[in-house]
């Protein structure tokens, strides 16, 4: 009977209690990232910033954790992920405290940007730290509990920050935030056995992706697509108040519901992925940029932009879907070089979105916000073609 290599970058012991505490984290920094959507009204108020400027809480977090991503991916090397997931934790606590404690817009600025560096380094790692915690044949279910963490993040963040806006002040977000850093910092202490990686990640690992044409090409569609949702998205809060002229009580119901419909719509995407992805991401870009248009040209009707967001989150939730599985199929030779350029494009993606919608509001109102987003989207429509056309190509040439 042939005896089994043990892999030294695998945990001495199996632990899921520890895949639970990295999704917790993954979670944590997601809502606290995206918190200040919801409570943008009340950023702009108490410091004195317009909401165009006001967006930039959610830039700077962006493009710090583009930054990140491959530069922590790279410093750490073979270090004990613990370790490195412990730090960027602490990280996530300090950003949290400052911005709770914040007194003026640049000193929320400086804890954003410390929360960037923590944003891009875990998500960069979370997931091939999750995988060593579970046996082989357990990793795709690690993975999924670490990428829920994720998605319902997503989901309380924005609604749980209108509602905070509405019905006490906009400190107390972070404050709640910084409670829920500390928890995962505890839990992480306590659950998460020594991880130290076999092998690390260097610079030619992301040379070598970038010279694959078809790599590229779906790295600029995922540009476009979460480049256009948070041109929009970044100022739906105020759009939703101050251009449909709807109540916060009614704003904070409805980014709920916002949330709800984009978790289903991962599971949906993944249903019509499995049979055919390509047609599945083309209708989803094409339902994504109708949706913000239609909230765009339909903003003074209740009815119609509610229809509208309900089904513009629908296409969001399912919209990474698509692009992963092509990211995927076409990384298999360097599954976590991709992970973390695609949290690093991901991010730049994100600050990129929120700087061109803010600089829009500024210059020519909240309502240019869902027009220029759904501008860049028409843009990812056409790159989805394009990468549809490289897919295609070696069955032709086989």
């Amino acid at each position: 009977m042939p005896i089994q290599q043990k892999d030294p970058s695998r945990a001495s012991t199996y632990s899921w209690p520890g895949v639970l505490a990295i999704a917790l984290g993954a979670l944590s920094l997601v809502v606290t990232e995206f918190l200040p959507v919801g409570l943008l009204p009340g950023i702009c108020r108490d410091l004195g910033v317009a909401e165009g400027t006001a967006g930039l809480a959610v830039t700077a977090t962006a493009i710090l954790g583009f930054i990140a991503a491959p530069v922590t991916a790279i410093a750490i090397g073979r270090a004990d992920r613990k370790r490195v997931l412990l730090g960027l934790t602490a990280l996530l606590i300090i950003s949290s405290v400052l911005s709770w404690k914040a007194e003026s817009f640049a000193t929320l600025l400086i804890a954003r940007v410390i929360l960037g560096i923590g944003v891009g380094g875990f998500w960069a790692i979370s997931i091939t730290a999750a995988a060593k915690l579970v046996p082989p044949e357990k990793v795709h279910a690690a993975s999924s509990i670490v990428f829920a963490g994720i998605s319902i993040g997503s989901v309380i963040a924005v609604p749980a920050g209108s509602y905070i806006g509405a019905h006490a002040d906009w400190r107390d977000g972070f404050m709640g935030a910084s409670v829920l850093a500390v928890v995962c910092f505890a839990l992480q202490l306590v659950f998460l056995p020594s991880l130290k990686m076999k092998h690390g990640v260097n610079v030619r690992d992301f040379f070598g992706l970038l010279k694959d044409p078809k790599v590229r090409a779906i790295f600029l569609t995922v540009i476009f697509i979460v480049a256009g949702q948070y041109a929009g998205y970044t100022f739906v809060t105020p759009y939703l108040e101050q251009i449909t002229h709807l109540s916060t009580a009614i704003v904070s119901v409805l980014l709920f519901a916002y949330g709800v419909a984009t978790v289903v719509g991962n599971f949906v995407g993944g249903a019509f992925a499995g049979r055919n992805l390509h047609n599945t991401v083309v209708a989803t870009v094409w339902i994504f940029v109708l949706s913000l248009a239609s909230i765009a040209a339909f903003a003074t009707s209740p009815m119609f932009a509610g229809l509208s967001l309900l089904v513009w989150a629908v296409s969001w939730g399912m919209a990474p879907v698509g692009t992963q599985l092509w990211l995927y199929n076409a990384t298999l030779h360097a599954p976590e070089a991709a992970q973390a350029m695609n949290t690093s494009v991901f991010q730049l993606s994100i600050g990129l979105g929120s700087l061109a919608g803010g600089i829009a509001v500024n210059h020519a109102g909240l309502h240019s916000s869902m027009w220029l987003g759904a501008l860049i989207l028409a843009l990812a429509v056409m790159m989805v073609y394009i990468v549809g056309r490289m897919n295609r190509q070696p069955a032709v040439a086989a």
